[in-house]
């Protein structure tokens, strides 16, 4: 699920037919955190996607020890596209706790991120003029976030059809499971990159 509302249906009404439930949870998300421990009282499996926040945590240690350290989450499964990343991953001690410092940072990066950001789910797919809407959102991270601009640049500058192209007809939208406004969003990304 990525609704929390579907979440606790599934759990409160569902307990007895699902051994596991599948639910964003992160430094950024945690709105289905009494639904998670629920289904763990239940014996429900829980599994956290989106440990990174689609890419948009760029501490990925202290992204993997929160997500351990909440004690709702049983798994987690960050998408890892090379060897290096499962060998850092690997490499994460889940065990240690949170500082007061690094609880201090997670407060810090859901403030800068907020909710209005692409997990990079790709539900808003297929875009009507050929935008790929969460490649576009990820570049743009790397220019405003995360002080890769040049990279960033060189990276948007690969796709085929920029965010200028965007109609704005809103197709996307609806199937978004986060209701982000990606009209919007793209329009600023378009700004953002010049074209």
């Amino acid at each position: 699920a990525h609704s929390a509302d579907a979440l606790k249906i599934l759990v409160e009404d569902y307990a007895d037919r699902i051994e596991t439930v599948m639910f964003p949870y992160n430094i950024v998300e945690d709105q289905g955190r009494d639904v998670l421990a629920l289904a763990r009282e239940k014996g429900i499996g829980t599994i956290a996607m989106k440990p990174l926040a689609g890419g948009n945590l760029d501490e990925w240690d202290l992204a993997l020890r929160y997500i351990a350290a909440s004690g709702v989450i049983d798994i987690m499964i960050p998408g890892m596209g090379s060897p290096e990343e499962v060998d850092r991953n690997a490499s994460v001690d889940l065990a240690a706790p949170l500082t007061a410092e690094e609880l201090s940072r997670c407060d810090a990066v859901r403030k800068e991120l907020g909710t209005q950001f692409c997990r990079r789910c790709n539900y808003c797919a297929p875009c009507t003029v050929g935008i790929s809407i969460p490649s576009v959102f990820l570049f743009q991270g790397y220019l405003n976030r995360y002080g890769l601009q040049q990279w960033g640049r060189e990276r948007y500058a690969t796709l085929q059809t920029k965010a200028g192209a965007c109609i704005r007809c809103g197709a996307c939208e609806p199937r978004c499971p986060y209701n982000l406004p990606i009209r919007q969003m793209m329009q600023k990304a378009a700004e953002d990159f010049g074209e």
